[in-house]
C-alpha cells in the first residue's frame, strides 16, 4: 500500500466506515504518531484505546481521518503494520492544542479534509464526499438541503453503493456532533431534517489558519509557480467555495494577508495576481498567533 499523507492521497471512498472523525480519538492518534508508533491496527488500539477488532473498529477510519486533515503521515507494511508520523501541521497541534479543542484548529481540520486532490487533473477531493459536500455542493444541494438530497448526489456521483446512505449521514453529523466538528458552525440543522450550510468565520482570529490553508493548497496544487491569477487559484483550489466566502469576506481577507506581508497582490491585469511572500513552514507556525 501506497504512504498515506497529507498531500498526495486520496482517501477510499469509504474510508471512514461508520465512524465519525471524534476528536478525542484523533487526539490519541496524534499521540501515538508523535511517539513515532507502529504496530497492527488491533495493537495500536490497545496503546490508545480506541475501540478495534480484527476485522472492523475505529483505528484505521481514525488513521485516514487524520491522514486526510494533514496530522499525520502513515505507512500500511506488510503484516498489516501501520508507521505514523507526524506532519509539520501535527506537530505544531499537538503542542498547541493537544486535545483539539480550538475552533481555529476545528476550521484548520476541517478546511484540510474538504480539499482537493492534488495529483489528478479531475476534480476531486482527498475525502472526496465532504469534498463534494463542502466544494460542489452548493450548486446542486443550494444553500440548504435535506440528507436524502446530498445521498442522491453522492449517487449521481459514484454509482448505486450500499454504503451511501450511512456514508451521507456520517459526513453530516460530523458536523453536528459536538465531540467532532459541531463547534465551528460549518452546518446547521434546523426544522427537523434540513440542513443549513454557513459560512467561515469572516474574523480576524481566523485569518492565520486561512493562510495556512492557503499556503498548504497552493504547494498541492501549483508548487511549481511563484505567482497565479486569484481566479486560476480559486477555480482549481475551490477555495473560497470550501470558505463558502462572498467577495466582500474574500476581499477583507486578502488585504489582511498583504497587509501582513504573505502575499503581494497585483491588480493591474484584469484579474488580480497572487505572489507569495513567504515560506509555507513559517505561515503553518502562525496559525494560532492571533489567540489572546
Amino acid at each position: 500500500m501506497k504512504e498515506l499523507n497529507n498531500s498526495v492521497l486520496q482517501l477510499p471512498l469509504n474510508f471512514s466506515q461508520t465512524f465519525l472523525p471524534e476528536r478525542r480519538l484523533l487526539s490519541k492518534i496524534l499521540e501515538f504518531a508523535a511517539a513515532g508508533g507502529s504496530g497492527t491496527k488491533v495493537a495500536i488500539g490497545e496503546k490508545t484505546g480506541i475501540p478495534t477488532g480484527k476485522s472492523t473498529g475505529k483505528v484505521e477510519p481514525i488513521i485516514y481521518y487524520a491522514c486526510g486533515m494533514g496530522l499525520i503521515n502513515a505507512l500500511k507494511k506488510k503484516a498489516g503494520i501501520w508507521e505514523l508520523s507526524l506532519t509539520q501541521l501535527g506537530s505544531l497541534i499537538i503542542q498547541e492544542d493537544p486535545f483539539l479543542s480550538e475552533v481555529q484548529t476545528l476550521w484548520m481540520l476541517h478546511l484540510m479534509l474538504c480539499r482537493r486532490e492534488g495529483e489528478t487533473s479531475s476534480g476531486i477531493g482527498v475525502a472526496d464526499p465532504w469534498f463534494a459536500l463542502f466544494a460542489e455542493g452548493s450548486f446542486r444541494l443550494g444553500a440548504s438541503f435535506k440528507q436524502v438530497s446530498f445521498q442522491e448526489f453522492l449517487t449521481d456521483r459514484y454509482g448505486e453503493k450500499s454504503y451511501l446512505q450511512s456514508l451521507s449521514g456520517i459526513v453530516l453529523r460530523s458536523y453536528l456532533r459536538e465531540s467532532c466538528f459541531g463547534n465551528i458552525g460549518a452546518l446547521q440543522q434546523v426544522e427537523g431534517e434540513l440542513i443549513v450550510r454557513l459560512v467561515a468565520p469572516v474574523d480576524k482570529d481566523f485569518f492565520p489558519v486561512y493562510a495556512a490553508y492557503f499556503y498548504l493548497v497552493w504547494d498541492e496544487l501549483f508548487l511549481d509557480d511563484d505567482q497565479i491569477s486569484l481566479e486560476v487559484f480559486s477555480e482549481r483550489s475551490c477555495f473560497f467555495s470550501i470558505i463558502n466566502w462572498d467577495d466582500s469576506a474574500k476581499s477583507r481577507w486578502l488585504t489582511w494577508m498583504s497587509d501582513q506581508g504573505l502575499i503581494q497582490v497585483d491588480r493591474y491585469t484584469g484579474s488580480p495576481v497572487l505572489l507569495r511572500l513567504k515560506t509555507t513552514d513559517l505561515v503553518v507556525m502562525e496559525i494560532y498567533s492571533e489567540l489572546i
